[in-house]
């Protein structure tokens, strides 16, 4: 949900064409896009590592099992 909304809000900005932002350069890249951009950055991340964890269990289960005799 976190990852929709920034990418709503970036997008609905640049089709505005960046109109409601600062247009000086250190509040633009600073503030716009470098702290909203950790918005995009952490949720990616933990969806990269929940996608990782996931295939790992998957793989651990899909494994031929050995019968014991």
């Amino acid at each position: 949900g976190q990852l929709y909304g920034d990418v709503l809000y970036f997008a609905t900005e640049a089709q505005a064409g960046w109109t409601h932002s600062d247009p000086r350069p250190l509040y633009f890249w600073g503030y716009f896009v470098g702290l909203n951009g950790l918005w995009v950055l952490v949720p990616g991340a933990l969806l990269l590592d929940a996608c990782c964890q996931l295939s790992a269990a998957q793989r651990s289960l899909d494994r031929p099992r050995h019968k014991a005799h």
